[in-house]
């Protein structure tokens, strides 16, 4: 199936040059991966998170839930490397500083 429109991708980032070689892009200002419009669909089933690519597109963010009193918040399905992710963009926000 090619893709009519950019589909998000949740892809893993010991995963992403593998997602790359299939054409994957990365979107910097939303911070993921996603399948570019006119590309086959197919190669990257496993990373569409569940849902079909016509809803992966239109997807709404994840609801969000703190675990401590702190402005931190983490997407209820967060995995290991977007935590990793997560720590790994606000210690290069703050390294210049």
């Amino acid at each position: 199936m090619i893709a009519t429109s950019n589909i998000p991708l949740k892809v893993p980032f010991k995963e992403k040059d593998e997602a790359k070689s299939h054409g994957a892009r990365w979107n910097p200002g939303d911070k993921h991966w996603y399948v570019p419009e006119g590309v086959d669909a197919a190669p990257f089933e496993k990373w569409l998170d569940g849902a079909p690519p016509q809803a992966a597109a239109s997807s709404k963010p994840a609801p969000t839930t703190s675990t401590n009193k702190s402005d931190s918040t983490l997407p209820v399905n967060a995995d290991m490397d977007d935590i990793n992710a997560m720590l790994r963009d606000a210690f290069e926000a703050n390294d210049g500083q």
